[in-house]
């Protein structure tokens, strides 16, 4: 068992993401779903310790990264078109948007439902962590 202790302490941020209209090709099969967490991992320079995906029969993917940050996880729909996507770390926030913004570059959604929340934030109850929702079109050509 490996032991890492954390030498800075940052608040967390969690950001919480339903992704619509997404580009289904890529939301099918465990191949496909853990590049797109790959890639994500690596643009938000975040620490991936272990990971567990699991294939829905006949498609559909459900998949985690346990990060040494805390985790990123995926849930796919694909005859939806749909990806639910939960990201919770304790590093710099800029870390976790870049993770996000990865994640939506290779699954290009075209409706974004998504809440970002702060959490250990000490001296705060959970019930009134600040949230805010954001819902938006990308417009495509």
């Amino acid at each position: 068992m490996t032991t890492m202790n954390n030498t800075k302490f940052f608040k967390g941020i969690h950001i919480l993401a339903d992704l619509w209209e997404c580009d289904s090709s890529k939301l099918n099969f465990i191949k496909e779903v853990k590049q797109v967490l790959q890639k994500a991992v690596k643009k938000g320079k975040l620490t991936a310790l272990n990971d567990y995906f699991f294939q829905f029969n006949p498609s559909g993917v459900t998949g985690v990264y346990v990060l040494s940050q805390s985790h990123i996880s995926i849930h796919t729909w694909p005859e939806k078109n749909f990806a639910s996507i939960d990201i919770f770390t304790c590093g710099p926030p800029e870390n976790a948007l870049k993770a996000f913004e990865a994640v939506c570059e290779e699954l290009k959604p075209k409706r974004i439902q998504k809440k970002l929340l702060e959490r250990m934030d000490e001296g705060k109850n959970i019930e009134t962590i600040k949230t805010r929702n954001t819902i938006f079109v990308k417009k495509t050509k």
